[in-house]
């Protein structure tokens, strides 16, 4: 039972899926019942003229004459909520969405809420083709009320639930219509006058839903979300009245259904290892190697497959399923694998990350000081794709080199005290600038005689004794 007033609980409202699933219908009124049975949903343009769930048809159709009258698809609902779910669940832990237009999340521990409420309104939207309504409450009861209070698009906040609710009618609660008839004979016609009745002894003129009511009208909200758990397989299916005896029709409708497919898998971000298809009573599946998720990928393999198969007799029911699916992404090359990628693939690959990256986000080694004591001097990262300098010319021969324990002056010269020549001279001559060997037992030969120099001159000074330059 909640009951701290923290709002972290949000709500969206849209239109029941089973009205949901006919977009184009929106802004007309529409109700959804089977032949000669009882109303399932109505749109508002329906409801405003007198429709209410639970009426039969034939009543339905008198109160609004001019509704389009849709027959039931429950199963289309649920698909619906599946993908509402699925779209809703990267932005929260526990989500819990109903066929009647109602989803919730759980925003405890969330870090930046507002991003995931303007991302659950996007995604809602995208999903329903309808503006939500949103709530933010302590418990789902609170957040839902707000949502309902609240104009398309815009969120309605709830810091006090108690006295939000009080001013409310108990039509809010939910119940039977003999329950709200009992109310109104003990003179509680609102959330506040309802929240004074005790709990226990409301539960003895209702029963268990009279103690929950109670409660609700307090905003304790003893309601828990039915949290969602993401599916380990999904499938669609089509049946042909009458069954199809043409190939081309048969690969339309398998695109289709790649389709509907990879927009499933979009929203759960999921990739299918495992694919089976069956057409009546045969079957084909495969294990890919790598999880498929567009709907080319996925029409690759069904399709090859509808193309060679030959069929005893017309197709009266195509289904494909997706019986394995784990986490998906852009597929990267397993560059250490054989036969996974073509060096022209890597390349390609590569030179778009740069593009969009920069030149510095793919780097590859080159040589450099390899004798050198620091590791990161021996190599030295260049951009791929980068020119590559010209390598430098051998050492002539006959170059004098440095003997080990030779003296060496200040500006690291030859060893017999002559400066060496500049690079500028050295091009003039057509030869290569020379060698220098700087290694760390030379450094520090320089650096003891850089020292012993200075002291000597300062013992001459203190002695009276000039030093004469050798010419």
């Amino acid at each position: 039972m909640v009951g701290d007033g923290r709002a972290r609980v949000g709500c969206g409202l849209v239109p029941h899926l089973q009205l949901a699933l006919r977009p184009d219908l929106y802004g007309r009124p529409v109700v959804v019942a089977a032949w000669r049975e009882t109303v399932v949903c109505a749109s508002s343009e329906a409801i405003e003229a007198g429709v209410r769930p639970g009426q039969s048809q034939r009543q339905a159709q008198q109160l609004c004459p001019d509704a389009e009258l849709l027959g039931p698809d429950p199963a289309g609902a649920a698909r619906l909520a599946e993908l509402i779910s699925s779209a809703l669940y990267d932005l929260s832990p526990v989500v819990e969405v109903r066929t009647s237009g109602v989803a919730w999340i759980d925003l405890e521990g969330v870090v930046d809420r507002s991003l995931a409420l303007r991302e659950m309104r996007r995604r809602l939207r995208d999903a329903t083709g309808a503006e939500p309504r949103l709530g933010l409450a302590a418990g789902p009861f609170s957040a839902r009320v707000a949502a309902t209070r609240a104009r398309p698009g815009r969120l309605l906040t709830v810091e006090r639930a108690a006295e939000f609710l009080a001013p409310l009618p108990i039509s809010v609660l939910g119940l039977e219509p003999w329950q709200e008839e009992r109310l109104e004979l003990l003179g509680l016609r609102s959330l506040g006058e309802v929240a004074r009745i005790g709990p226990r002894q409301l539960e003895s003129q209702l029963g268990r839903e009279g103690r929950l009511a109670a409660l609700r009208a307090r905003g304790l909200e003893p309601d828990r979300l039915q949290a969602w758990v993401p599916p380990r397989s999904t499938s669609v299916h089509r049946q042909f009245e009458p069954p199809l005896e043409e190939r081309e029709a048969l690969l339309f409708v398998g695109r289709a259904l790649c389709d509907e497919l990879a927009a499933e898998l979009g929203l759960r971000g999921a990739g299918a290892k495992k694919v089976r298809v069956l057409l009546d009573a045969e079957e084909r599946e495969a294990l890919v190697r790598h999880p498929l998720s567009s709907g080319a990928e996925l029409f690759g393999l069904v399709g090859s497959w509808l193309r060679a198969w030959q069929p005893a007799e017309p197709v009266g029911r195509i289904e494909i399923e997706l019986p394995l699916l784990e986490p998906a992404g852009r597929r990267q090359l397993r560059l250490w694998v054989r036969g996974d990628g073509s060096g022209e693939e890597v390349k390609a690959a590569l030179e778009r990350l740069q593009e969009r990256h920069g030149a510095e986000v793919a780097l590859h080694p080159e040589p450099a000081l390899a004798g050198s004591p620091i590791p990161t001097q021996r190599f030295r990262w260049d951009p791929v794709g980068a020119t590559a300098e010209p390598p430098s010319a051998p050492l002539r021969e006959g170059q004098p080199r440095v003997a080990a324990g030779a003296a060496v002056s200040r500006n690291l010269g030859d060893p017999g005290g002559r400066p060496r020549a500049g690079f500028a001279e050295h091009g003039r001559q057509g030869g290569v600038p020379p060698l220098f060997d700087c290694s760390p037992r030379l450094a520090k030969v320089a650096t003891l005689n850089r020292t012993a120099a200075a002291v000597s001159r300062h013992a001459d000074d203190l002695h009276g004794i000039k030093a004469t330059r050798k010419r």
